[in-house]
């Protein structure tokens, strides 16, 4: 067998050889055939949109037709990129003269569509001067200019739908349907060409595999059964962290679900060790790990910290003890959270201490900042149920006036304590 395999391998290496100038040849026909249809679509595509889009303007009037229209004329140039890309591929052909063609007969429509577009502007008594210096540089008739605005759209709705502007249009289709008669000729010639070299090459080849896939295919079909196959899928699904697919031999299979059983054990202890790791038990927002985590992630440039404090809360821990000193941190981890947006970083960094991280935020937004502590002092004033009312004090800085993250932690703690001095519940931002 393994003489056999090394005779057949050495004549396919041979054949290859040769099958790859032959598919280098089919190829690169195949490749400027793609091409030369796309540009001639591309020529074409580009004068139908001219058309629509004049079409759209002298019928409805709306100035986004004309926008598009010269938006397709000036800017994307479908037929004038369509050209150049046909002379790169095939030079100075008669091809690319019939497209050459087609492009000067969608250039001379133009000066038909822009008398149109003309008419269409002066009868909706469009501001001239707000329109394209084509558009201005058309001289209308002395009739044409005179004549009522409804005359003057009818005119221009008939200068686009007529029969010597289809006929305009069926010559460009003309000369583009000559231009892909003389590519397919071309292209025929060499893929017949191509295609018959090929051919031989690949009947010698099939011969040669055939003689190898019968020589091999009755051991390696009972190995891969058998052993390999299973054991392969295994070790991807392994790779891939994901459950084994219980199939195989039945001691696979016992293995495979054992496996299994662990596995999904092992990501639930993963889940809950991530959460963990980084949520405050008691308020459910990130805790101190979870801040300095998100401390490096966070673009400062668009960034603001906003530092919380609750005001008095060793009085209420004192007085009512320290399960309800929990609840008052959960409610205020609540409206915390309730006020500000849910891409915003909610976390707990003290005992009464809570900052927030908001992210694509600018110096604008501290009005809107001190608003929310308002609504948030506004719900905690209040008691609720059995839980006392409390009120927060709040410093605000902005990393984009402050580019050091530990300079901006202590600004902000700085505003923060100058509230809570002057009696608290209220908002300092530093500009």
């Amino acid at each position: 067998m393994a003489a056999i395999m090394l005779a057949v391998s050495a004549l396919l290496l041979a054949a290859t050889h040769s099958t790859e100038a032959g598919y280098a040849d089919l190829t690169a026909n195949t490749r400027r055939y793609a091409q030369w249809q796309l540009d001639a679509g591309s020529l074409q595509s580009g004068s139908d949109i001219l058309t629509e889009q004049v079409r759209g303007f002298v019928v409805t009037g709306e100035r986004a037709y004309l926008d598009s229209y010269f938006e397709e004329a000036n800017v994307t140039r479908s037929r004038d990129r369509a050209v150049e890309s046909m002379r790169s591929l095939v030079g100075e052909s008669e091809a690319y003269q019939h497209l050459v063609d087609a492009l000067g007969e969608s250039v001379e429509l133009m000066d038909r569509e822009y008398y149109a577009m003309r008419l269409t502007v002066d009868a909706c008594g469009y501001e001239l001067s707000a329109f394209p210096a084509e558009i201005r540089a058309v001289e209308l008739s002395a009739a044409d200019r005179d004549a009522p605005g409804e005359v003057q759209r009818e005119t221009a709705r008939m200068m686009v739908f007529d029969d010597i502007y289809r006929g305009k249009k069926e010559a460009i289709s003309g000369s583009i349907r000559e231009c892909l008669d003389e590519m397919d000729a071309e292209v025929d010639a060499g893929q017949t060409a191509a295609r018959e070299k090929m051919h031989r090459t690949l009947m010698l080849q099939r011969v040669m595999i055939v003689v190898s896939i019968l020589s091999v295919a009755a051991a390696f079909l009972l190995i891969m059964l058998l052993a390999v196959k299973p054991l392969l899928d295994a070790v991807t699904y392994v790779e891939k962290d994901q459950p084994l697919p219980s199939e195989g031999a039945r001691e696979f299979r016992f293995m495979a679900k054992a496996y299994n059983v662990m596995h999904q054990m092992n990501l639930e202890q993963k889940r809950e060790l991530a959460y963990e790791a980084n949520h405050d038990k008691l308020t459910g927002v990130y805790n101190r790990n979870g801040y300095d985590s998100i401390l490096r992630s966070v673009d400062w440039e668009n960034s603001a910290l906003v530092l919380f404090d609750l005001d008095q809360f060793k009085p209420v821990n004192d007085t009512y003890g320290h399960k309800m000193g929990d609840r008052v941190l959960q409610r205020a981890a609540g409206a915390i959270q309730n006020a500000f947006r849910g891409q915003d970083y909610v976390c707990r960094i003290g005992g009464d201490e809570f900052a927030v991280i908001m992210v694509r935020v600018n110096i604008d937004s501290a009005q809107r900042i001190a608003e929310k502590v308002d609504r948030i002092n506004a719900e905690l004033r209040q008691p609720k149920e059995d839980i006392p009312g409390i009120h927060i004090s709040c410093g605000v800085a902005y990393g984009a006036l402050i580019h050091d993250i530990d300079k901006l932690f202590h600004d902000a703690d700085a505003a923060l304590y100058r509230v809570k001095r002057n009696g608290g519940g209220g908002c300092e931002v530093c500009m």
